[in-house]
C-alpha cells in the first residue's frame, strides 16, 4: 500500500520504473497503461532546469547522514553510492554535514530530516518515507537497530554451547536448550547487519533506485540490471510506502554455514524477517528446546513418548514428548514464560518436534486419540491441537499480551474437530507447497482449510510458510515456474495474513561448484515476484513479468516468456511425459540461440540450461517403452535400521540386524505358469549417501546340487549355473548388468551400445553366505555420478542416485539349476525364459 501525499502522475513518468506499490486512492489502471508505467520513472518529471544529482558522469550531489547513524542507515547509504557509481561512473561521497552549495541526498534519520519535520514513529515492518524538496530528497525509515539479548550464541562450537546453556539454566532454574544458541546466523558481518535490524531506509534508497531502473532479480552480479546514465535529476516525491504484508522472511537451508550474497539480495527485495512479531527463534517445532538437553532426559524421562519398549530420547536428536504427560505441558509452559520474560519475545512457537506425524506409542491412551478417519492430514489434529491449546491458555493466563505459534503441518493439518475455538493468543503457521496450486481442486481445498481454521482462531493471527526447494539435488530438473500462483495466492491473503515465510533450498556454502548448477537458476523469479507482491498484492503481474523478460534477457526477451509459460502450463507433467519435455527444451534452445552466450542474459540462459541437464536423460528414458507399473522405494539406511551400513563386516549375510525388516520384496516366477514350483528369494536396497546395498537372499532346500559353473571374474560360464542377475538402466546408461554365484564369482558389464562389455567394472564390493538352507548375497554398489561414462567408460554405475523425479529401471533375477532342472524368477516377472526385458524393468527410486 502506497500513501501518497503531492503530485504522483503516472502518465507523466520518463524512466524505467518498476512501481514498489499503486497508490491506495487510484483506480486499477488497465494492463496497457501499468505496462507503460513500467517503462517510466516513478517520479515527477524535471524541466531542464531542474536539480541535477549527477551530469556528464560528475558527482553534483553527496550522500548526507547521521553523525551516528543506525547500522541500516550505513549500509543503505553504501548502497547508494555503489549502485549510482556503476550506473554512471559518479561516486557521490558520504557525510554528515550538508554542504550549502550541493543537492542532498539525506538517508537515514539525522537531525537534517528533523529539521524538516520529516517523521518515521509510526512506521514498522521496514515501511519508509520518501520526501522531496528544493536541492534534497530524504530516504528514510525508523532504524531501529536490534540490540540481541544475553544469553546469546557467537557461534555453535560445543564450548559455546555450553556457556549459553549454563547461563541459560542460571536463568530458568532448568535445563532448556537456550534458543538463543543459534542468533549468530541472523548477522552478516560483511554487510555490518542484523535480520532484525529495521530496514526501512535501505528499502527507501531501493525504491529510489528502482525508479532509475535497476532490478535485482537474483542474488550477485549476474542478477543484478543496473541501467547507464550520465544524468541523474533530482525527483519530485513525496511518499509513505506500507508493505501489504509485515512478515516477508525468505530463509535458506544454509544459514548455519552463510548465505553468502542472498543476505544482501533479501534486502534488495524488501524483505523483512518479522522478528518484532515473530520473536527472533525459528518459528517451527519449539518444543525441541523443552526436551533437547540431555540433562532433561535424565531427569525426566516421564515426558518422552513410549515407543517400541522405551522412551524415545532419540529421534531427530531431540526425542519425541508424550503430550499426555503432565510434566511435559509444565515444562512447556515454564519454558515460554522465560522466553518471553527474559528475551522480551512477543511470540513464541511451540509446536511439536520435526517427524511427529505419523508416529505410534505403546500407550493405548495416546492411540486412542488419534483420528485415522480423517486421512493423514487430519490423524493427529485433535492429539496435537488439544495439546498446543492447553498450552497456549496457560500461558494466556500470565502473560496475555504475549502470542503463541503452531504449524497446521504433515498429520495435523486439518483444524481439530473437538474444539471449537482455540486459545485466544494462538497464531497459526498454515505450511503448504503454493507451486501445487495449478491444481484448482487442491487450490480450493486449501481454501475452505484456511476458512475453517479463522473461524476457530480468535486471535485472527495467521501466517504462511510456502517452500521453494526444486532446485534440490533429488529433484532438480524441471524448470518449475509458478507466477500466476503467486499473484493469485497472495491476492487472496491480502489482509488476512500477517505474513509469509518461505523455505528455500540453497547449496551447503564452498561447494556450490559441486553441484554444476546455480540453485535459483529457476527459483529466482517466483521468489522475486512473491516478495514485490508482498508489498503491493494488487500489482498487474502480467507488467511485472514483460519488464522481467525485457530487462533479464533482453533480444531473448519473446523467446524466454515463450520458455517460461510453457514451462509454468507444463512443469507437472515433465516427470512422465517426454513429449513435455522435449517442447521446453527446444524452448530454451531458441532463447539461447537470440543472444550471444559471453552476454549476461545468454549467461542467465546457461544458468537455466545447466539446471535442466537431467531432463535429457529423462526424456530418453521417458521415450523408452514400459509395460510395468512395478516401483521399489529405497530407503536411507538410518530409516531402515537406524545406524550405519558403512560399519557392517561385508560377509554376504543379510540379518535383520543390520538390514531391518523393511521394504522386502520377494523374486516371482518369470513365466505365468511355471513347472512347479520355484524356490523363493527376496531383496531388499538401502541407500547410504552415494553407495546402494542390495541384500539378496536365495532359499535353497538342496544347498549340495547348487551348480557352481564358474570361480572366475567375468567369465560367460557363470549363467551356465545357479547364479543371481542384477539389472539396472540408469537416466545415463541402459544396460548394466552384474551377475553373482554362490561361489562368490563376478561377471559384470556395460551391455549398452558404447560400452565396453566385461571391460567394464562396477566397483562394487560383493559377498556371498552359504548356510545349510539358504545362499545370500550382499552387494556395496558406489554411483559415481552422471559425468561418469564420460570421464572414464570402464568405471562405474553412471548417473545420479535413483530419485522420485530420476529414477532407475532395474531388475533382479535368480536363475536356479540345483535339482536337474532350471527355475527363473524375478523381481518383475518378464512373461519369458529371458530377464533382459527393458519393457519389463520396475522403477527404482528413493528420497
Amino acid at each position: 500500500m502506497d500513501a501518497v501525499n503531492g503530485r504522483f502522475d503516472l502518465t507523466a513518468i520518463v524512466t524505467t520504473t518498476h512501481l514498489l506499490s499503486r497508490p491506495s486512492d487510484r483506480p486499477m489502471k488497465p494492463a496497457f497503461i501499468l505496462l507503460a508505467a513500467l517503462l517510466l520513472m516513478a517520479f515527477h518529471p524535471l524541466s531542464a532546469a531542474d536539480t541535477l544529482l549527477i551530469a556528464e558522469g560528475k558527482p553534483l550531489a553527496e550522500i548526507v547522514i547521521a553523525e551516528k547513524p543506525a547500522r541500516m542507515t550505513k549500509l543503505a547509504a553504501r548502497e547508494l553510492q555503489t549502485v549510482l557509481a556503476k550506473m554512471s561512473g559518479a561516486t557521490l561521497p558520504i557525510v554528515s554535514e550538508r554542504s550549502p552549495d550541493k543537492p542532498a541526498l539525506f538517508v537515514g534519520k539525522s537531525r537534517h530530516t528533523e529539521a524538516l519535520g520529516l517523521a518515521t514513529n509510526d512506521l514498522d515492518h521496514g515501511a519508509f518515507r520518501m520526501a522531496s524538496g528544493p536541492g534534497w530528497i530524504a530516504l528514510l525509515g525508523p532504524d531501529r537497530d536490534f540490540v540481541p539479548i544475553e544469553p546469546w550464541g557467537r557461534n555453535r562450537s560445543k564450548s559455546e554451547t555450553d556457556r549459553v546453556n549454563a547461563a541459560w539454566d542460571a536463568i530458568t532454574g532448568d535445563t532448556f536448550w537456550n534458543a538463543a544458541r543459534d542468533l549468530h546466523f541472523r548477522y552478516h558481518a560483511d554487510l555490518d547487519v542484523w535480520d532484525q535490524d529495521d530496514a526501512g531506509t535501505f528499502n527507501a534508497v531501493n525504491e529510489f533506485l528502482r525508479g532509475l531502473g535497476c532490478r535485482w532479480f537474483a542474488p550477485g552480479e549476474l542478477g543484478e540490471v543496473i541501467p547507464r546514465r550520465d544524468r541523474v535529476a533530482l525527483p519530485q516525491v513525496d511518499r509513505t510506502v506500507v508493505p501489504d504484508f509485515a512478515v516477508r522472511r525468505f530463509v535458506y537451508y544454509t544459514e548455519h554455514t552463510g548465505i553468502g550474497d542472498k543476505a544482501l539480495w533479501n534486502l534488495r527485495l524488501g524483505l523483512n524477517h518479522g522478528a518484532e512479531i515473530l520473536g527472533f527463534p525459528q518459528i517451527c517445532h519449539g518444543s525441541k528446546f523443552v526436551i533437547k538437553r540431555e540433562e532433561m532426559k535424565k531427569a525426566h524421562p516421564e515426558m518422552y513418548l513410549m515407543r517400541d519398549g522405551k522412551r524415545d530420547t532419540s529421534h531427530k536428536d531431540d526425542g519425541v514428548p508424550d503430550l499426555l504427560s503432565p510434566v511435559m505441558l509444565e515444562k512447556q509452559v515454564k519454558h515460554a514464560r522465560a522466553m518471553f520474560d527474559h528475551f522480551k519475545e512477543p511470540m513464541h512457537n511451540i509446536d511439536l518436534v520435526d517427524g511427529y506425524g505419523g508416529l505410534t506409542a505403546d500407550d493405548p491412551a495416546w492411540m486412542a486419540q488419534l483420528t485415522p478417519e480423517r486421512g493423514w492430514d487430519g490423524s493427529m489434529s485433535d492429539h496435537v491441537w488439544s495439546y498446543l491449546d492447553r498450552v497456549a491458555r496457560e500461558l494466556y493466563r500470565s502473560h496475555p499480551d504475549r502470542l503463541v505459534s503452531a504449524l497446521a503441518y504433515s498429520a495435523y493439518t486439518l483444524p481439530p474437530l473437538k474444539m471449537a475455538k482455540l486459545s485466544p493468543n494462538l497464531a497459526l503457521i498454515e505450511v503448504r507447497h503454493r507451486q501445487e496450486f495449478w491444481d484448482e481442486a487442491l487450490w480450493n481445498q486449501r481454501r475452505a482449510m484456511r476458512a475453517e481454521w479463522l473461524k476457530k482462531l480468535p486471535s485472527g493471527k495467521y501466517l504462511t510458510w510456502d517452500y521453494s526447494t526444486n532446485s534440490r539435488p533429488e529433484q532438480a530438473g524441471r524448470p518449475v515456474y509458478y507466477t500466476r500462483q503467486i499473484a493469485r495466492d497472495l491476492k487472496e491473503l491480502k489482509g488476512i495474513s500477517l505474513g509469509e515465510q518461505v523455505e528455500i533450498y540453497s547449496h551447503p556454502a564452498g561447494k556450490e561448484e559441486t553441484f554444476g548448477y546455480d540453485e535459483l537458476a529457476v527459483e529466482h523469479l517466483n521468489l522475486y515476484l512473491a516478495a514485490r507482491l508482498y508489498w503491493d498484492a494488487d500489482q498487474d503481474i502480467e507488467a511485472l513479468l514483460a519488464d522481467y523478460y525485457r530487462s533479464y534477457y533482453g533480444p531473448a526477451a519473446a523467446a524466454m516468456k515463450a520458455f517460461i509459460e510453457h514451462a509454468e502450463a507444463n512443469w507437472m507433467h515433465m516427470g512422465h511425459d517426454a513429449a513435455k519435455i522435449g517442447e521446453s527444451l527446444a524452448l530454451l534452445a531458441t532463447a539461447k540461440g537470440a543472444v550471444d552466450p559471453k552476454s549476461l542474459p545468454g549467461r542467465r540462459i546457461r544458468q537455466i540450461e545447466d539446471l535442466t541437464k537431467p531432463l535429457h536423460a529423462l526424456r530418453q528414458q521417458l521415450s523408452r517403452k514400459s509395460e510395468t507399473d512395478l516401483s521399489y522405494r529405497i530407503l536411507e539406511t538410518h530409516q531402515a535400521v537406524g545406524k550405519s551400513m558403512q560399519t557392517k563386516p561385508l560377509d554376504g549375510k543379510v540379518d535383520s540386524s543390520w538390514w531391518g525388516e523393511v521394504r522386502i520384496a520377494p523374486l516371482l516366477p518369470t513365466l505365468s505358469d511355471p513347472a512347479g514350483r520355484p524356490a523363493p528369494g527376496r531383496f531388499q536396497v538401502l541407500r547410504e549417501g552415494s553407495v546402494l546395498y542390495f541384500g539378496i537372499t536365495c532359499d535353497e532346500p538342496d544347498m549340495k546340487g547348487l551348480r557352481i559353473s564358474t570361480t572366475k571374474p567375468d567369465d560367460p560360464a557363470i549363467f551356465d549355473g545357479d547364479h543371481v542377475l542384477v539389472l539396472i538402466e540408469t537416466a545415463m546408461r541402459p544396460a548394466y548388468e552384474i551377475a553373482i554365484n554362490p561361489a562368490g564369482a563376478v561377471y559384470d558389464a556395460d551391455q549398452a551400445t558404447g560400452g565396453r562389455g566385461v571391460e567394464w567394472s562396477s566397483g562394487a564390493q560383493i559377498a556371498v553366505h552359504r548356510d545349510a538352507d539358504r545362499w545370500s548375497i550382499e552387494i556395496r554398489l558406489p554411483i559415481v555420478g552422471e559425468e561418469a561414462f564420460t570421464l572414464d567408460p570402464t568405471k562405474g554405475i553412471a548417473g545420479a542416485q535413483p530419485k522420485e523425479l530420476y529414477p532407475w529401471r532395474f531388475n533382479i533375477g535368480r536363475i536356479r539349476m540345483a535339482g536337474g532342472k532350471i527355475e527363473r524368477t524375478a523381481y518383475s516377472p518378464s512373461g519369458k525364459e529371458e530377464l533382459r526385458v527393458p519393457e519389463k524393468f520396475a522403477k527404482l527410486w528413493g528420497k
